[in-house]
């Protein structure tokens, strides 16, 4: 069989992965042991058994599929992958197509667990939960999709807790229309929780890479101080592609974001492919759209593999594309589709999101 070994094994790695492992050797590289659903991580911070069902072990997820339970530390020019396995020993892996779906590298593990077992993520819910219910003044900064819904969250189930949301810039969920931002700031108003736009955190108790911090005061560029039981750090990560600085360094862009053709093969190498966060593709980084890079990726490797070249597919980036469904507690949310528009209908907004986290939908496209 040819062989394809993917890196990464977030939404665009796990899935291209199930759509190719029926007619292909896949090998997927990933430094933990499991799957996890990640719009279900907000739900989890507060609710730690929610996580149950959205971390799934990749030898249920992928059956068919060999993990190594590792860190990509180089790409070489051959496209073989050095990588560091859990034990710390290293092995290189070679494949007819190698795709790289690495995601984002993020300041701490609040978003995302590095090498570790079901169980150890499941322990640090339990863990953050426990913080999250013991603090009364909790100061999340960034307030993109991540930090409004970790806030919705938090509220619902502890509605006396002092709230506050540091954002840098002029709005919440800047991703989106601002008729979808103020709908949200107008919503957190009436529930207490307290939200500065445009404002720059400058000085805080405890450093990004805390997650269950202590009692400390975070300081913002205006002179504010906000003192606070727990800060979250829910500020965006970034592109997580050093293990190309030896070989293609001049396929990164300023923000070591990967250069793609539309077809999702890295420029000028045709048998390396990239999807999600780490390409340079001008479009919201959200699972939305990785699920439309998706089939086109396994596609085009199909074609590849089948020595069909010329019936390659392309992608088109959704530029400039407010798509977005962000929850606010277990009972409402917001939707915004284009040509639609808004939804903050509460029943909708429950059944397209809020209720479940779209865990169900993910379970069920993995056969489980």
């Amino acid at each position: 069989m040819k062989s394809i070994v993917i890196y990464g094994g977030g939404m665009a790695g796990t899935f291209l992965a199930k759509k190719l492992c029926q007619s292909f050797a896949v090998t997927l590289v990933d430094s933990n042991e499991y799957f996890e659903i990640p719009m279900a991580t907000p739900r989890s911070m507060v609710d730690a058994n929610f996580a149950e069902q959205a971390i799934i072990p990749f030898k249920h997820a992928l059956p068919k599929v060999q993990h190594i339970q590792g860190h990509l530390m180089q790409l070489n020019p051959d496209y073989s992958g050095v990588v560091r396995l859990k034990t710390g020993q290293e092995m290189q892996l070679h494949a007819d197509v190698s795709v790289i779906a690495t995601g984002s590298h993020f300041s701490n593990s609040l978003v995302r667990g590095q090498s570790q077992t079901k169980l150890q993520r499941q322990n640090f819910y339990q863990d953050f939960s426990k913080a999250i219910e013991k603090a009364q003044n909790i100061v999340l900064v960034g307030g993109g999709p991540i930090g409004v819904e970790i806030a919705g969250e938090i509220n619902d189930l502890y509605p006396h807790k002092i709230i506050t949301i540091i954002e840098s810039k002029t709005r919440l969920v800047s991703g989106t229309t601002a008729k979808v931002s103020d709908y949200i700031q107008q919503d957190f108003k009436r529930r207490g929780i307290r939200v500065f736009t445009n404002t720059q955190l400058v000085q805080a108790s405890h450093p990004k890479d805390t997650v269950c911090t202590e009692a400390g005061v975070a300081m913002t560029a205006d002179g504010q101080q906000i003192a606070y039981d727990l800060l979250m750090w829910c500020i965006g990560g970034h592109a997580n592609t050093t293990y190309l600085q030896a070989h293609f360094a001049d396929l990164l862009n300023s923000r070591a974001q990967v250069q793609v053709e539309n077809t999702l093969q890295v420029k000028h190498h045709p048998r390396l492919f990239a999807l999600g966060d780490i390409t340079d593709l001008a479009e919201n980084k959200m699972a939305w759209h990785i699920n439309g890079q998706i089939p086109v990726a396994a596609h085009n490797i199909r074609c590849l593999l089948e020595d069909k070249p010329h019936a390659l597919k392309t992608y088109k980036a959704k530029t400039n594309n407010p798509m977005m469904a962000i929850t606010l507690g277990r009972q409402k949310g917001v939707v915004y589709l284009p040509i639609v528009g808004m939804i903050n209908i509460p029943l909708i907004t429950r059944m397209a999101k809020a209720s479940h986290m779209l865990v169900p939908k993910y379970r069920k496209e993995l056969g489980l």
